[in-house]
């Protein structure tokens, strides 16, 4: 039995002699790996110490700091298309030294947890997201909402 064609990729590799018996090799197309897209990064400066963020925690950090003493909900950060685990990333930022407080607000029938900056947070360097976030940061030197 020929599992081969003649015009098959398989049929000329295993005539070249670049399949040494396993004609199974030729159907596999060569692949390369897609780039990815470079992560927000922000490096920022709290109670003294030096940190660098990446990904959702430095979008949510940058979000946190732009919205100042408004601070933010799931719902509002949600429409931004990446922040649909925004508590998940508000536990990481604190685990990470970030005093984030939250309070809870009436939403229709349901409550809805509001989390804002506690402390100053100087932004060393933006990431490409977050351009705007230096400026929001002198704005909350001195203090947030507890």
């Amino acid at each position: 039995m020929n599992l081969f064609n003649e015009a098959s990729p398989a049929r000329v590799a295993a005539r070249d002699g670049a399949l040494d018996g396993q004609p199974w090799k030729a159907a596999r197309p060569e692949t390369t790996k897609p780039a990815h897209p470079r992560k927000t990064m922000v490096r920022v400066r709290v109670r003294g110490r030096t940190m660098t963020l990446t990904g959702r925690e430095a979008q949510t950090l940058g979000l946190l700091i732009m919205r100042g003493e408004m601070g933010l909900t799931s719902g509002e950060a949600s429409p931004l298309g990446w922040a649909r685990r925004t508590s998940a990333y508000i536990h990481r930022l604190r685990r990470a030294g970030f005093a984030i407080s939250t309070c809870r607000e009436p939403a229709g029938d349901a409550n809805v947890a509001r989390y804002r900056l506690v402390e100053p947070v100087d932004v060393l360097e933006p990431g490409d997201d977050l351009d705007g976030a230096d400026a929001a940061s002198d704005s909350r030197k001195g203090g947030g909402a507890a």
